[in-house]
């Protein structure tokens, strides 16, 4: 399916030179002078290979095509992370470098989406937001200010992020798999 340059996302698979990538990271440019284009980082998902690659806006890209499916996170082990089907209750492993830095958003029992193409498994969706447990978390120090203050925080996963100075040790809070940042306290 071919797609403009400029609705290139983080985590889509695209076929460039027969091969599948995929999006790791992304930024349209404006330039003063000239024409708009995407900067992409690019990741081979057979060979792991890195590639940049800048997109012209006017461009089109040839996106995957590929088929979706819910599956449950289980464990991890030595051949890597193990997921069931929420259908079938058929279990794959995925490789660690294809889970890469979502690795510590897995939680036992979470439901995440499982791309493949070719029957082969080459992407992962995690939900928008996850809620975590607050490891530890500085104490309150009152200042007098009337902006809002943030400062870090290390969540049950091992994360740190930055939070409000109202978030307690024990607090579970909702965080934006996407971009890490904490988004709201949950209770």
């Amino acid at each position: 399916m071919q797609i403009n340059a400029t609705q290139i996302r983080k985590g889509m698979i695209l076929i460039i030179d027969d091969e599948l990538y995929k999006v790791t990271w992304t930024m349209h440019r404006t330039p003063g002078k000239g024409n708009a284009c995407m900067q992409t980082k690019l990741k081979n998902i057979i060979n792991n290979r890195n590639l940049e690659r800048r997109f012209l806006s006017s461009e089109r890209v040839e996106r995957a095509t590929l088929e979706t499916k819910s599956m449950q996170y289980l464990y991890k082990d030595s051949s890597g992370f193990i997921f069931m089907d929420n259908e079938t209750y058929d279990q794959i492993s995925v490789s660690e470098e294809l889970v890469g830095e979502d690795e510590k958003y897995l939680q036992e029992n979470i439901n995440v989406t499982l791309n493949f193409h070719d029957e082969k498994a080459v992407g992962i969706q995690l939900p928008q937001t996850m809620d975590f447990e607050v490891s530890s978390a500085p104490p309150e120090i009152k200042k007098a200010t009337a902006s809002a203050s943030l400062r870090p925080i290390t969540l049950i996963n091992g994360m740190v992020i930055q939070a409000p100075v109202f978030i307690k040790t024990g607090d579970i809070v909702k965080v934006n798999t996407e971009s890490g940042d904490y988004v709201e306290r949950v209770s």
